[in-house]
C-alpha cells in the first residue's frame, strides 16, 4: 500500500523536505487589511518585520474545504491512502475543514488525525510518520502512533510583548498592564491541544531557566527531537539555548528556527520557546 501525507504550513517544514518527500501542503491564510494571502507564500523574516510596525494583529483563517479537496484528489492519483496531519482543532478550524473534505473524496481513502499539536511538534510528527511509512509499517499502526504522538511532546514558550496576547483576546487589559508594569512574563504550554498559562515569572533569565526545567521532564537520553523556536529573535533563541546547555543538553542536539507566521502572528515579535519530543 502506498501512503501519502498531507499537512499544513504551521508544521514549519522546509520546502526542500516537502519536495523531496512529496508532502502535500495546505496553507492557512493571513489578512492584514490590505492583503489576503497564503501564509506559506510569505517570507517569515519580512512578516515579523512588518508586524513590529502595525497597530493591530493581522487576522488568520483556516484553509477552505476546497483547498483540502483539491490536494486530496491530486494526491490520490499517486497514493492508495492519505494521512492528514494538522494544527490542533483547539487552535484552528483547519482540522474541521480537512474532515469535511475527506468525506468528499473516495470513502476511507483519507484519514485525518487530531494531532493536538502545532509548530515544530507537528513538524516532528510528520517526519516520524514519514519514517514509519518508508519502513513499511502497517497503516493502522501508523495512525495509532500519530494519534498518541502529542503525549511524547512538550511545548513551552513565552511572549516578548503582552500586548499581542491582549490584542488577540488571550488575556485582559488589566493583566496586560500589570504584567508590563511588574516586568512579568507568562510561561505558557500547549497541553492536549490547548494553549494554557503555567505561571508568570519576573526577569528573563529566571523565565528561560524555568522554561528549560519544565520542558526537560525526562532523562536526557530519552530525548528524540529538540527545537528552540522564536519569532525573529536570535538573541532570545541563544539565551534559551544557553540555559539548555547549562542544564546538560548536548549542544549538537539543539536545533533553532523561526516559528511559522500563523502562530508567530499571535505570539508577536521577541517570543521564544522549546519543543521537546521524548521516547516512550
Amino acid at each position: 500500500m502506498k501512503i501519502g501525507i498531507v499537512t499544513d504550513n504551521t508544521a514549519n517544514l522546509d520546502k526542500k523536505y516537502i519536495e523531496e518527500n512529496d508532502i502535500g501542503l495546505v496553507s492557512l491564510y493571513v489578512n492584514n487589511g490590505d492583503n489576503f494571502y497564503k501564509a506559506s507564500e510569505k517570507d517569515v523574516e519580512e512578516f515579523y518585520e512588518e508586524i513590529k510596525n502595525i497597530e493591530y494583529i493581522p487576522k488568520t483563517s483556516q484553509p477552505s474545504v476546497k483547498d483540502f479537496e483539491k490536494i486530496y484528489t491530486e494526491m490520490l492519483d499517486n497514493y492508495d491512502k492519505i494521512i492528514s496531519l494538522h494544527i490542533s482543532s483547539e487552535l484552528s478550524g483547519t482540522y474541521n475543514s480537512a474532515k469535511i473534505a475527506s468525506n468528499m473524496v473516495d470513502d476511507g481513502e483519507v484519514i485525518v488525525v487530531e494531532s493536538k499539536l502545532t509548530t515544530f511538534g507537528l513538524r516532528f510528527l510528520v517526519m516520524d510518520v514519514k519514517k514509519m511509512i518508508d519502513e513499511g509499517k502497517d497503516i493502522n499502526e501508523i495512525v495509532k502512533f500519530a494519534e498518541n504522538y502529542h503525549k511524547k511532546v512538550d511545548t513551552y514558550f513565552s511572549v516578548g510583548d503582552l500586548n499581542y496576547l491582549y490584542k488577540g483576546g488571550r488575556i485582559g487589559k488589566a493583566k496586560t498592564m500589570m504584567g508590563n508594569i511588574l516586568n512579568m512574563s507568562p510561561l505558557l504550554r500547549l497541553y492536549e491541544g490547548k494553549l494554557e498559562p503555567v505561571k508568570s515569572i519576573r526577569g528573563q533569565k529566571k523565565l528561560y531557566k524555568e522554561m528549560v526545567k519544565m520542558a526537560m521532564r525526562d532523562s536526557l537520553n530519552k530525548l528524540e527531537h529538540l527545537m528552540v523556536a522564536h519569532t525573529d529573535s536570535l538573541k532570545i533563541a541563544d539565551k534559551i539555548k544557553e540555559e539548555l546547555i547549562n542544564y546538560g543538553v548536548d549542544e549538537k542536539l539543539i536545533e533553532s528556527s523561526y516559528i511559522d507566521i500563523i502562530i508567530g502572528n499571535h505570539l508577536g515579535p521577541n517570543s521564544g520557546g522549546i519543543i521537546a519530543v521524548w521516547r516512550n
